[in-house]
């Protein structure tokens, strides 16, 4: 995905990727190879080229509950990832990048930030 967004970049498109929550949600509905996203990819190409304008319309009709609920389940794969946590400190910083990204619209900013202080705590040796 990331060797296909190099060249469309200049065609027009807009860069994207799946992410954690998109990979979580293939392996929730079953996906458990690389070949449901080749499969997913090939389709929505396939719509692309044969049916264009008509291809988008008809997959904006999607109801946003139904994305909405897809997403829930994303989340609900994403929950015991936060077993892995075993300090206090590692829990702050888990918490302080959730906030933010619910205050700020980039993910990027909350994830750097995260990221910086997930730092200053270990070089300082801060406990919490």
């Amino acid at each position: 995905m990331g060797l296909v967004n190099l060249p469309v970049g200049f065609l027009g498109a807009v860069p994207m990727c799946h992410g954690t929550g998109g990979l979580a949600a293939h392996y929730r509905f079953g996906a458990r190879t690389g070949g449901a996203p080749l499969m997913i990819g090939a389709l929505l190409l396939l719509t692309a080229l044969l049916f264009g304008e008509f291809g988008f319309a008809v997959l904006a009709m999607i109801p946003n509950s139904v994305l909405g609920v897809l997403l829930i389940f994303a989340g609900l794969e994403l929950c015991p990832l936060i077993r892995s946590l075993k300090t206090n400190e590692e829990y702050f910083v888990a918490l302080l990048i959730s906030g933010i990204s619910l205050a700020v619209p980039n993910m990027g900013w909350a994830f750097g930030i995260g990221i910086l202080v997930d730092l200053v705590i270990r070089k300082a040796k801060i406990k919490i």
